[in-house]
């Protein structure tokens, strides 16, 4: 007997199916927009336009370098973009806001912001921040609130300090937020004699996956069978990426300015091994997996400390149509 997920996933199929394929909607403009600076975590993307993986689907993908202030909300609403990546804040941010964006897939299915410590400090647990100075963006602010309600704790019992990682090695934090997949920023602190610990945000209770592809819900009701295709091509982009990660730096590397290929390759095989894009979700339900139910517990304990409202849930920020639809590589 078919289940409800079943029976939406035929649906799915089956409004897809009556649409045009992608052979027929030969060179469809894709603007791609990024969060952030275009580098190694975005190597499945540039793998996916340099291959050929989107114009193979019908699609001339245009991919949009991101940054400090960049908006990628902001982007799809206002048509820079017909699809951007972006953070799990920014998304229930909108939704609070009664925005029409929603996320269809993520590229990262673990969010990767860890607190690193010296190991002198003896900060092993989300517990010792308690009378420290926990260091990280302003942008951070509400995550390190939400783990500290998670743990029983408030921002009243530590002192925050807009910082990055220079302030840990030189006293000025006990604490400070960094991606451990940014292999360069970290190596002042992992070649650093004396050892380290960390606190990842998804092993301390916020569980949110990161680099969610959003669309306007608009885009997701008027042409499904685009972001099916778009999913499907960075599906094999990431997919070659991981067989060929040094193929994919260069890749990276020649399509982007400025970046060093040796720190790049070192930031790439962090990303992969470190079970950011393929873990046990992946394997079980295919690349670009999103979770509603953990969707639910980040929104859930959001609206705990105040940031968002409580009736906000999953559907108000995640809609599962192209996922069920889209055949997505397992490993």
């Amino acid at each position: 007997m078919l289940n409800r997920r079943d029976l939406m996933a035929a649906a799915a199929l089956l409004s897809l199916a009556a649409l045009p394929t992608a052979a027929s909607a030969q060179d469809k403009a894709v603007r791609l927009q990024l969060a952030w600076l275009p580098n190694a975590s975005n190597a499945g993307e540039f793998v996916a336009l340099s291959k050929g993986y989107f114009a193979d689907e019908g699609l001339k993908v245009e991919i949009l370098p991101g940054g400090p202030s960049t908006n990628s909300v902001q982007e799809v609403l206002g048509g820079v973009a017909e699809i951007a990546e972006a953070y799990a804040p920014q998304i229930m941010y909108a939704a609070d806001k009664g925005l029409p964006v929603k996320s269809f897939a993520a590229t990262f299915q673990v969010a990767p912001l860890t607190f690193y410590s010296l190991a002198e400090s003896n900060i092993t647990s989300i517990e010792d921040w308690k009378g420290k100075r926990i260091g990280a963006a302003q942008s951070a602010l509400p995550q390190i609130n939400a783990i500290l309600h998670h743990h029983g704790m408030s921002t009243d019992d530590i002192t925050f300090v807009q910082a990055q990682l220079p302030a840990l090695l030189q006293g000025q934090v006990d604490a400070v937020a960094q991606w451990p997949t940014n292999v360069a920023a970290l190596a002042p602190l992992t070649s650093r004699p004396g050892g380290y610990n960390t606190q990842s945000v998804w092993d301390n209770g916020l569980q949110f996956q990161s680099n969610y592809l959003i669309v306007t819900t608009a885009t997701l009701k008027s042409d499904p069978q685009m972001l099916a295709a778009f999913l499907a091509a960075l599906d094999k982009g990431w997919n070659y990426a991981a067989d060929h990660p040094e193929e994919a730096i260069d890749i990276v590397t020649t399509m982007v300015d400025g970046l060093n290929a040796d720190q790049e390759l070192a930031s790439l095989k962090a990303t992969l091994d470190g079970g950011y894009i393929y873990n046990d979700d992946t394997q079980q339900f295919g690349f670009g997996n999103v979770s509603a139910k953990r969707w639910q517990e980040t929104l859930d304990l959001y609206a705990a400390i105040g940031e968002i409202g409580s009736q906000i849930t999953a559907d108000d920020v995640f809609d599962p149509t192209i996922l069920n639809a889209a055949g997505r590589t397992k490993r």
